[in-house]
């Protein structure tokens, strides 16, 4: 995969929330190690060190969380992407490998 595009790039490009998408284990690995490289956290847990699930929320301030239920049912439904950009699905295996079109489809 490629490894060009940073998730401060991503965060600086897109307005409102940011869910991304881990669709395996080497994803999963992958974006660990990328956003603990840029300074993202969870809290005060490294990316690495957090186990992250196949869904995450971007934050603002370099911080990163877990998706709950309430979240993941918006996720699914595709709930918030609407019109005003305020909600933004990522795939991030699409945008580590630098595809044009790397937003999340079921």
């Amino acid at each position: 995969m490629k490894t060009d595009r940073t998730l401060h790039d991503l965060r600086n490009k897109l307005q409102g929330k940011i869910y991304i998408y881990l669709k395996d284990a080497d994803t999963k690995k992958q974006f660990a190690q990328a956003a603990e490289k840029e300074g993202y956290r969870f809290g005060d847990i490294a990316p690495t060190q957090a186990a992250p699930d196949d869904l995450i929320a971007m934050k603002d301030n370099e911080q990163l969380a877990h998706v709950g239920f309430v979240g993941r049912i918006a996720f699914q439904c595709n709930g918030g992407s609407n019109p005003k950009g305020s909600f933004h699905r990522i795939d991030y295996a699409k945008y580590a490998a630098g595809e044009k079109r790397y937003y999340y489809n079921t």
